[in-house]
């Protein structure tokens, strides 16, 4: 491997790439724009592509969704090589990474960064219940006023919330969330308490509450929305290992476990368990 070379990826490179080992079109299209930031790093053998680490940044974080390396590559230190080209300029920021717990290489790379592993991220879909069932769930104890997400007017809130379940603001992820999903706020007695998006393609997140106790009545209204708003049948939501009610009321309403993910980092700075995540590359 005397020609490896490990460099930042450009659109077509990427986009090759991702097709190519059959990802999801949000895979894609996030990988794209992570391409775009120049977040994404690629080895090359002889001017091949033969692995691929996706990053991305927020205000505080540095964290890959993604690290690829083709088969034929692994066990020869590819992997560790780009990920130290990711982290190199990450700066102060602290390091996070999603991992495949049954893959050994990327455990053992993770924890050569000195990357704690933190919990378990579960995927959960399946069939939407019927809409009266879910306004069950979405009754609860709470009223809540419900309003558009607005990354300006609810930035405040946004950013305090944020750094309570992801240990991180992200007032740019916000603004793209806004352009491709429907994003609700939520308020009670004028307090901004929570924050669900939901997206065309069934997939639900990010979610956060300032407190569990809100936790189904949120999840619940994101489903209704999901029907109302784009006439989904089928969801999808990232859970973390701690998010004990959303889990539990997920795996109540007839979801399954279709994955599970295991989230590294070195530094634990917010609490998960009352945050749903919207895609692997992003969390």
């Amino acid at each position: 491997m005397s020609d490896l070379a490990i460099g930042l990826g450009g659109a077509d490179e990427v986009r090759s790439i991702q097709r190519r080992r059959n990802c999801d079109d949000a895979a894609v299209r996030i990988a794209l724009a992570s391409a775009e930031r120049g977040t994404v790093w690629i080895a090359r053998d002889a001017g091949e592509s033969v692995g691929i680490a996706v990053a991305h940044d927020s205000e505080s974080e540095r964290y890959v969704g993604d690290l690829f390396v083709e088969p034929s590559y692994r066990g020869t230190g590819v992997g560790g090589e780009l990920l130290a080209a990711v982290f190199l300029d990450a700066g102060d920021r602290t390091r996070a990474m999603m991992l495949d717990p049954s893959d050994a290489g990327s455990l053992a790379l993770a924890l050569k960064q000195r990357m704690m592993l933190r919990e378990p991220i579960v995927r959960l879909a399946g069939a939407i219940p019927r809409e009266e069932e879910l306004a069950k769930m979405a009754a609860g104890d709470y009223r809540f006023e419900v309003d558009a997400v607005d990354s300006v007017s609810h930035g405040f809130g946004l950013r305090g919330l944020d750094a309570q379940t992801r240990g991180t603001t992200r007032d740019a992820d916000h603004e793209r969330f806004a352009a491709g999903a429907t994003g609700h706020a939520f308020f009670l007695r004028g307090e901004f308490v929570a924050y669900a998006y939901v997206w065309p393609d069934g997939r639900i997140g990010p979610l956060s509450c300032a407190s569990q106790a809100y936790l189904v009545q949120i999840f619940a209204y994101a489903l209704l929305s999901l029907t109302r708003t784009y006439g989904a049948s089928w969801c999808s939501a990232l859970v973390p290992g701690s998010n004990l009610r959303i889990a539990r009321a997920a795996l109540r309403a007839g979801l399954r476990i279709e994955s599970v993910s295991l989230l590294a980092g070195d530094a634990f700075q917010g609490d998960l368990s009352t945050y749903v995540g919207y895609h692997a590359l992003l969390l």
